[in-house]
């Protein structure tokens, strides 16, 4: 990075935020559901642009495309891991660096007056700490460091799952680090009975009820699950990217 403004105040970048709540959702996100964050400006007087480095990943915005692309030329790029943003943001990196992955993703998101509760068919409850072994055992991302990640999704937000006779989860979605839903999962067995519909409806209610927004971020072939979110009232707000720059 070359000049470098970091800022503590948040009210600084408000009016950042505040120019497309979908598009900056995830920063939002993040500061409301995490700890290890930090804001880089432009502009220490009046910032146009920023980037939010949480954790490992960095998250860059700006109304203006010209900022957002001075940023980035003065950012070291060089094995830096991006989270959820804006595709164009993407195709300003892979511009110039290589990329090393990427997953590239639809961001959905719903209004209130679209949550509609009369859909929910199946006695939907909260994930349990110790559900979180068999959340593991499916999830696509399953790492040594996974088990440990959902049990804090658990225990910190919002989770709906239904249950079978014997106590087992068997369908199921949380709320992950930055607000968003996902770990989303039905066992093959039980597929086609609309489970993913009542437990999807269900997290969204407990997200509109801590004051917060539902989206979702979906992988651009995963057809399944963007004919899921669609067909219960989430709207596409665009594309955006995951990546890793080599």
């Amino acid at each position: 990075m070359g000049i470098v403004h970091c800022v503590s105040d948040v009210e600084m970048i408000k009016h950042l935020l505040d120019y497309d709540k979908i598009a900056t959702i995830n920063v939002l996100g993040r500061m409301r559901f995490t700890k290890n964050w930090k804001i880089i400006v432009d502009n220490i007087n009046r910032p146009k642009g920023f980037i939010l480095k949480s954790d490992e990943w960095n998250i860059i915005y700006s109304p203006e495309d010209e900022v957002a692309k001075n940023m980035l030329e003065n950012m070291n790029l060089k094995g830096q891991d991006f989270a959820g943003i804006l595709k164009k943001y993407y195709d300003l990196i892979k511009s110039r660096e290589e990329i090393d992955w990427e997953e590239q993703c639809y961001l959905y998101y719903m209004d209130k007056k679209d949550l509609d509760l009369t859909r929910i068919k199946h006695e939907v409850k909260e994930l349990r700490v110790k559900d979180a072994l068999v959340v593991n055992e499916y999830y696509t991302y399953k790492s040594k460091d996974s088990l440990e990640y959902i049990i804090d999704c658990i225990k910190n937000r919002p989770s709906s799952a239904i249950f079978d006779e014997n106590g087992v989860p068997i369908s199921w979605a949380v709320v992950r680090e930055d607000g968003s839903m996902g770990i989303m999962y039905t066992k093959e067995e039980y597929r086609g009975k609309g489970l993913a519909v009542s437990v999807s409806i269900d997290l969204a209610k407990k997200v509109f009820d801590i004051g917060w927004v539902p989206y979702v971020h979906i992988v651009v072939d995963n057809i399944p699950s963007i004919k899921l979110a669609e067909s219960i009232g989430f709207k596409r707000y665009g594309e955006i990217v995951w990546f890793g720059v080599k």
